[in-house]
């Protein structure tokens, strides 16, 4: 049996049975089939073709719709990489641009230089009037550290100090809408700013043209929409990590709530209050990046009319027109990205010094820092009635006395309502204005103990006398010896340093001994005071010195160390930017010594034989002066001329009694247009200084009056 293409081939007349036994005729049937068969084949073969073009024509459509497709899809992923550039390039801008929030007026405070980042003193925009520049504070930084002064005044347990911190803060608030009027100025078209160096910077320009360079063609042809850029600026809706750090004491004893913190940082857009006051912290992080357009809001959540913040996430808007084959007109693209700027935090190496200098010893009534806040006995420091006595200036016209012309001149008015002008008050301010030098790294607990803790006292010096020896003439190469009665030398001056460490934010605490001569000058413009008699009728021992002037037949002369004591403070970090040294620090050497010791107030012994002052603990050669009556009582509230050198006028500056060169005081330096030294050195920030009052027996020294010691030193090496 053979097959066939249709079937089985038989002999004719033969019969196959069927699957039910029946017999089927199969050549007339396959006959048949063939036939058909064959009639079939142009219909089928039609619609083939028909098939195959229809899928072609499908095929091709669908090629067609995603090529467009594809287009699209890369269209909207390059506008959406050029709005990104452009909202990164603003934001880089925006952390570039600084503004001095100086007031013209003297009287008034300012913050000085601010930016939405820190930049330590090396922007030649910043340059002070002594040709050093000056550094510029982050608002979040200045924000971040009047919060962590605020509670270390409550952990003091200190009203005033809370007073005048809350002040601060207003100075701070009113800065900071200074800085957010100049960015909201600063992103509008056409608008030029100046960056940290003084060159002019276009926010709008650089965004333009970053979005601009980073259009990338794909397919078919498109151009950007001249002038639909636009920047605006804003907030987070949920905030983000800032690079403010909290308080070292911890969430809870900072009181923030816990939206307001994230990896142990403060969070933007959240508030943290604290004691009445809001704390409104702006999108500013470690870098510039982009943030979530949706996060995006006008105004913090919460926000009301009053509510005091920076808007500093920048959103950046454009259209992109595209062309296309299948509309004549085209269509339009429109993309949105936000960036948020950044902050590149100041180490701060070196932020400054808090001295208590006492040339004539330490009174029993001030044994250490804290004391400075109450009053006790005979210590006046915070009594009401004591604001007659205490001035509230400055240095005008330079840094007196070393300046000519300069003058010390009374500030208007005393800042704070509700708070007497007193020497605990500006000591307050002093010692506030200290604390902010370090910023947001000092330790709470080291800066509350160094005022409160009964251990950390004035180290006294050992020995804690020396012999007074003094020229006979300002300029003459003769010193004499003076003699003491009791024989027991005059006390040798102590100063306590008090600095807080760079990387631990602790304090800390060391001492030397120190002479009157030098003077420390009062920078211009900052902050000055002084209260004649703070401490009267101190239990320190009083004490009689006589000497016998170099005149033929001249009689000895008697002079008594009173028991009162007179205060000075200079604050010459008082305002920022403000006068010939924009608030920095003063070279000062007898502070930028090297620490040593442990931090965190602990203390550094005294070595003798070591500072400005020599000599051993005897009487002199001149013997007892004879008896004579005391000294005409001093009210304590005068100034006089005293006898110099011995005995200089009764002025922390001795004016008119020394030349005025570096040998008989400390100064600013004057620089090239550099890092000012005391940015990596510390000097001289604060300074809290006594003088005991020595005065002239009655009848005794004609023309003689009330002052303080002078020269004290041995025989070698002799002043210039």
């Amino acid at each position: 049996m053979k097959f066939s293409r249709g079937g089985y081939r038989q002999s004719p007349g033969k019969k196959r049975p069927n699957r039910a036994g029946t017999a089927q005729n199969f050549g007339a049937n396959n006959r048949v089939a063939s036939w058909r068969r064959e009639k079939e084949r142009p219909a089928r073969g039609n619609m083939l073709v028909f098939i195959t073009a229809c899928t072609v024509g499908l095929l091709a459509a669908l090629a067609f719709f995603g090529l467009g497709y594809v287009r699209l899809l890369g269209s909207n992923n390059e506008q959406k990489t050029a709005i990104e550039a452009a909202a990164l390039a603003a934001a880089r801008d925006l952390s570039l641009i600084a503004v001095n929030t100086n007031a013209a007026n003297v009287n008034n405070g300012s913050y000085g230089w601010i930016s939405l980042s820190d930049y330590a003193p090396s922007k030649s925009s910043t340059i002070a009037g002594d040709n050093w520049d000056t550094p510029v504070r982050s608002i979040n930084t200045i924000l971040g550290t009047i919060r962590l002064d605020m509670i270390i005044a409550d952990q003091i347990g200190d009203a005033n100090l809370k007073t005048i911190i809350k002040a601060d803060l207003a100075k701070a608030q009113t800065a900071q809408q200074i800085l957010n009027t100049a960015l909201q100025n600063a992103i509008q078209p056409g608008q030029v700013s100046h960056d940290i160096n003084g060159n002019p910077i276009n926010v709008y320009l650089d965004a333009e043209n970053a979005y601009k360079a980073n259009q990338i063609r794909m397919t078919g042809s498109s151009n950007y929409v001249t002038g639909s850029l636009k920047l605006s600026l804003g907030c987070l809706q949920n905030g983000a990590a800032t690079n403010i750090p909290i308080p070292s004491c911890g969430q809870a004893t900072a009181k923030i709530p816990d939206g307001a913190i994230q990896n142990n940082n403060y969070v933007s857009y959240v508030d943290a209050p604290l004691f009445g006051s809001s704390f409104i912290f702006a999108g500013i992080g470690t870098n510039v990046t982009l943030v979530d357009p949706k996060n995006w809001v006008t105004t913090p959540p919460g926000a009301g009319p009053s509510t005091q913040y920076l808007a500093s996430i920048i959103k950046a808007e454009a259209d992109q027109h595209m062309n296309s084959a299948q509309d004549a007109n085209g269509y339009t693209i429109h993309a949105v990205a936000c960036a948020q700027p950044a902050n590149v935090a100041d180490p701060r190496p070196a932020p400054g010094a808090l001295s208590f200098s006492f040339p004539d010893g330490i009174p029993p009534e001030i044994t250490k820092p804290g004391d400075m806040l109450t009053d006790s006995g005979n210590r006046v420091f915070n009594d009401n009635s004591s604001q007659a006595a205490t001035s509230f200036s400055y240095s005008s016209g330079g840094d007196f006395p070393y300046t000519s012309g300069s003058t010390i001149a009374d500030y208007a008015s005393f800042p704070y309502s509700g708070l007497t002008q007193n020497t605990g008050n500006v000591f307050r301010q002093a010692l506030y204005d200290w604390w902010k030098r370090a910023g947001t790294k000092l330790n709470v607990a080291s800066a509350v103990s160094m005022m409160t803790s009964s251990t950390n006292t004035f180290t006294q010096p050992n020995p804690n006398m020396v012999t007074w020896r003094t020229h006979a003439i300002v300029g003459s190469p003769i010193i004499y010896t003076l003699t003491t009665y009791p024989p027991q030398g005059i006390p040798i001056g102590s100063i306590h340093i008090y600095k807080v460490s760079p990387a631990t934010g602790q304090v800390t605490y060391q001492t030397t001994i120190v002479s009157p001569i030098k003077y420390a000058v009062a920078g211009e413009n900052q902050l000055y005071s002084e209260n004649i008699g703070a401490i009267f009728s101190s239990s320190v021992s009083a004490f009689k010195v006589s000497w016998t002037p170099p005149t033929p037949g001249a009689a000895p002369q008697v002079y008594k160390f009173l028991n009162t004591y007179d205060c000075y403070i200079r604050d010459q970090v008082y305002r920022p930017a403000a006068g010939a040294h924009s608030g920095e620090p003063m070279d000062y050497p007898l502070v930028a010594q090297a620490e040593q010791g442990k931090a965190g107030n602990k203390t550094i012994p005294c070595t003798s034989g070591q500072g400005l002052e020599l000599g051993s603990p005897n009487i002199g050669c001149d013997g007892d002066p004879p008896p004579v009556p005391d000294p005409v009582p001093d009210p304590g509230k005068g100034k006089h001329n005293g006898l110099p050198p011995a005995i200089v006028k009764q002025s922390d500056f001795a004016e008119g009694t020394y030349p005025l060169t570096p040998a008989y005081y400390y100064i600013y330096s004057t620089g090239p247009g550099t890092v000012r030294p005391t940015y990596q050195t510390n000097g001289m920030a604060t300074e809290v200084r006594f003088r005991r009052q020595v005065a002239p027996v009655s009848g005794v020294a004609a023309g003689f009056q009330t002052g303080y010691v002078g020269e004290k030193l041995d025989a070698t090496p002799p002043l210039p």
